[in-house]
This record gives structure tokens, sequence and C-alpha cells, in this order.
């Protein structure tokens, strides 16, 4: 299993959301681009970004140029990075792997519009990852503002696209640090049959050895890394084994 820290991108900085609400932002540094190289000198062999302006579909040109200013600076080392928010046509995912992104991570269309999402995974096969994002059981879309369904249902059909993995976030437990979901989790792993990254809750490394227990090839992790509540040091001499999230 993989720890990947995050890195959240709202107008331009670098911040951390509670359970996804906009309106309890926290900013934690002007340059998400340095955020993520202290990361990767930490040892970090991969990390996660997320444009969230994008993702609620308001995009923003200082979260957009702060995301890809990010990723090249990233490529330019030996890291995987994994990039979401915004992701809607071929052309969008393309534009961000052509920059130096390892994974796109596609959740919106994935649930709204499985047509153009499996398009968009075989255009690019092995290089998405899907995101799955859950509130009490029920998959949410559109920078997690609306219901999007049954998540079994959208578990099933991605089955069977040649997707990279899926990306699970428990949005109830996004940066409050309470710990993973762990019932989810093992659920969302049977249900897929490939690999599963689970996000929200992470804060301790006894959180870690549960989301490794259940088999998660990887978790993301936030507030946690930010407000120094885990070492990223110690994650990474426990769980940094490099791997790549490939069916």
């Amino acid at each position: 299993m993989i720890v990947i820290p995050a890195v959240d991108v709202r107008g331009g900085r670098c911040v951390r959301l509670i359970r996804g609400d906009y309106a309890q932002e926290t900013v934690f540094a002007e340059d998400p681009a340095q955020v993520a190289m202290g990361f990767l000198r930490r040892g970090a062999t991969r990390i996660h970004i997320v444009d969230l302006d994008a993702a609620r579909g308001v995009p923003d040109v200082l979260s957009r140029d702060a995301v890809r200013h990010t990723v090249r600076r990233l490529a330019e080392q030996s890291v995987d990075i994994e990039v979401g928010g915004g992701v809607r046509s071929v052309e969008a995912a393309t534009s961000l792997i052509e920059v130096g992104a390892t994974y796109v991570v596609m959740g919106s269309v994935a649930m709204r519009n499985p047509e153009l999402a499996e398009e968009i995974c075989r255009a690019l096969p092995g290089k998405v990852l899907l995101g799955l994002d859950v509130y009490n059981g029920v998959a949410r879309a559109e920078g997690w503002t609306e219901d999007a369904g049954s998540a079994d249902e959208h578990l099933a059909r991605w089955a069977t696209w040649p997707a990279a993995g899926v990306i699970r976030t428990d949005i109830a437990r996004d940066g409050v640090m309470t710990g993973p979901d762990e019932p989810g989790l093992r659920a969302c792993i049977a249900a897929f049959g490939g690999p599963v990254i689970a996000s929200g809750g992470i804060a301790t490394i006894a959180d870690l050895e549960i989301c490794a227990h259940v088999g998660a090839a990887g978790t993301i992790v936030g507030r946690a890394l930010y407000e120094g509540r885990l070492d990223l040091n110690e994650a990474l001499q426990r769980f940094g084994a490099p791997g790549k999230a490939r069916r």
C-alpha cells in the first residue's frame, strides 16, 4: 500500500476543506507547488492534486495555472502524479497527461455520463482513476454538491472499463480525521475487483494499518499531514513501497 499526500487547490492556493464544504476552508499555503515539492523531498512517490474550483464546475484561472505549474514541477522528478477536478472530456484528460500527470481522476462524468467516461478510459487505458465520493452510502458529484445515485451500481459498471483503479472518498470523514470507513472500503474493494485507494478520515498510523488490512492499494492523506497529526516520514517508512494502482 502506498501513502499519497494530497494537495487541494482553490483560488490558486493550497487549501483543505471540511467534508467538502467550500465555506469551511483553511488556507495552508499560497504556493501549491512548494507544498507538493516538500512532500516529495520527504520521500513521497505519488502526489494527489485536485482543482477544487473546476471540480464544482466553476473553473478559476488561478487554480488551473497553479495545478498545471505544480504538475510540471513534479513531472521533472521521479514521482507519480494523479490530478482531478473538472476532467469532463477526452481533451481535458489528455491535456493533463501531456502536461505531466501520470493519472487523471474522473468523478462526476463517470457517474453522470458513463458513455463519455468509458470513452475517456478507453482513450487513455490505465491512465484514469475513477473517483467514487460517497456520503451515507450515496454517491455525490459536481464537487460533492449533488446526489449521483447508487455507489454499487457505479462500481459494477466501472469494473468493465480499462481504468487504473478507484479512489473512494468518504465525504462524512473527509477533513475531520475520524478514521477510515472500514466496512465501506471493504465493500468497495470487493465490488470493484481492482485497485482501490482510500480517502477520508486518515489521521494515524493505525488508520493506515486498517486500510492496508482490508486490501487498499493506497491511501490519500491531507489535513493530518498539514496539521502535524501524522508524520509523513513514519508513514512512508511503514507503507511507502512504490506502486501504481493499475488493473
